[in-house]
């Protein structure tokens, strides 16, 4: 008797829990069925006109016909990145907060500092594009090569001024490893964002940045900066005479991929539902024409890829760190 009723009260107990695992996806199936009732904010925790601000002003402006409600764009710099990503870390993970991920304050930082938020702590939704930074000198400049730069960093120790996007920036962790490579010292000068970096570099309070072509080939084209490498593999078919660094004789890449990204616990379908809506967004004839306009290309992957890639760029940048602070 008293096993019969062993039995039957576990027969309850794991109906009981059955009930509870299908209400709470059945709950999640009509949460994300319903997903979006009001607006989504994204995120970037970058300075106004670098190449984060450019692309996510061109998701807004095709948005609407893809998630059904308007998204909101907000520019959080600071920390080099960091204050706009724990903001969005800390969030409700009910989607309606993203963050524009990239890789400096999302992997770089976190795998070297411990501060601002990775892979671990967010929620990978998906990668809208990448693109690779310009090494850059004002056109009057007599430095015409990017082994002149060099050179003339060896010669002249700690004068050469460096323009960059943040402390272990995005383009911060090529340049620390080309110094690395080398022995050179340099002055470095960290600002909020790549437009910032940009204009620093146009005024002349610093003497060479990397940049993203996205707001520095309009320059390039004016005549106002000379490009001397890109940290590619291959060379920019917009400018077949600038060599990658590789060429040059330094074994360094560097890729900024632009995704977004949710705050950890953002329940799977609503992850989904944005992911089609976003890649939907990078599909749109608008998007596209936008993003050619300022030099940039997309390169859409979804949530598992850029989750997979995502991690793996985090673990490289954590033994990098350990090599450059030896």
């Amino acid at each position: 008797m008293r096993r019969q009723f062993e039995c039957r009260r576990l027969f309850h107990v794991s109906l009981l829990v059955v009930s509870l695992i299908l209400s709470f996806f059945s709950s999640q199936v009509i949460e994300a069925q319903e997903f979006p009732t009001k607006p989504i904010t994204l995120i970037a925790p970058y300075g106004p006109g670098g190449t984060f601000d450019l692309t996510g002003r061109a998701l807004v402006s095709v948005a609407m016909d893809y998630l059904g409600q308007p998204l909101i764009f907000q520019l959080k710099p600071g920390g080099g990145g960091v204050i706009g990503s724990d903001m969005v870390a800390n969030a409700a993970p009910d989607g309606y907060t993203l963050l524009f991920a990239g890789p400096g304050p999302n992997s770089t930082i976190p795998a070297i500092e411990g501060r601002s938020k990775g892979p671990d702590d967010l929620t990978a939704v998906c990668r809208i594009n990448y693109s690779c930074p310009i090494a850059l000198v004002r056109s009057d400049s007599p430095i015409k090569t990017f082994k002149e730069l060099i050179d003339w960093a060896k010669a002249n120790p700690g004068k050469l001024t460096f323009g960059h996007t943040g402390v272990w920036g995005a383009t911060d962790l090529p340049w620390r490893q080309i110094k690395l490579m080398t022995g050179i010292v340099t002055r470095d000068v960290p600002h909020t964002g790549g437009g910032p970096a940009l204009l620093a570099l146009l005024g002349g309070q610093v003497q060479f940045i990397f940049n993203m072509g996205t707001q520095s080939k309009p320059h390039i084209k004016a005549g106002k900066i000379r490009p001397l490498a890109i940290l590619d593999s291959q060379r920019d078919p917009e400018l077949p005479d600038v060599p990658t660094v590789k060429e040059t004789g330094f074994n360094v890449t560097y890729f900024l991929w632009k995704g977004i990204a949710a705050p950890k616990g953002t329940p799977r379908p609503i992850v989904d539902k944005l992911a089609a809506a976003f890649k939907k967004m990078t599909e749109d004839s608008s998007f596209k024409s936008i993003v050619k306009q300022f030099g940039d290309d997309i390169q859409y992957l979804g949530p598992d890829e850029l989750a997979k890639i995502w991690k793996e760029e985090y673990e490289t940048h954590k033994e990098l760190g350990k090599a450059i602070k030896k």
